[in-house]
This record gives C-alpha cells, structure tokens and sequence, in this order.
C-alpha cells in the first residue's frame, strides 16, 4: 500500500483550519475536531509505516534465505 499523500495532505490542511478556527472561536468541540482529523492522517502514516515494515522483513528473510524465522 502506497501512501496517499493527496489524502494525507487534505487531512492535514483540514485540520489546520479546524484548529485555526477552534482558536479563533475558543470553542472545545472544534479543538476535538480537529485532534481528530490529526489522527486520520496519523493513522495513514501508521498504516504505510506497517506496510513498509513488512516489505523490510520479507526482502530480509529473503536475501538471508531463511524464510519463516
């Protein structure tokens, strides 16, 4: 899986104008809004980490030839 950035870029600028926004307006809920959308993107770099961690093992175990350890 190859990250989104287009998705991840959305999230992140989506945020930034929820936090802009709850410090203009003082107000908790838009705070929590945007923590939220904070963590949408977190959750994509969290998900390419995994992935590539994978990739990392697998190309290992391969090039040392002992699969399954």
């Amino acid at each position: 899986m190859k990250l989104d950035l287009e998705a991840f870029e959305s999230l992140l600028k989506h945020a930034q104008t929820q936090a802009d926004r709850a410090a203009l307006e003082n107000q908790p809920q838009l705070y929590r809004d945007a923590f939220e959308t904070t963590l949408q993107a977190m959750r994509l770099l969290a998900e390419e980490s995994g992935t590539w961690r994978h990739m990392v093992v697998r190309a290992t175990e391969e090039y040392q030839g002992d699969e399954g350890i």
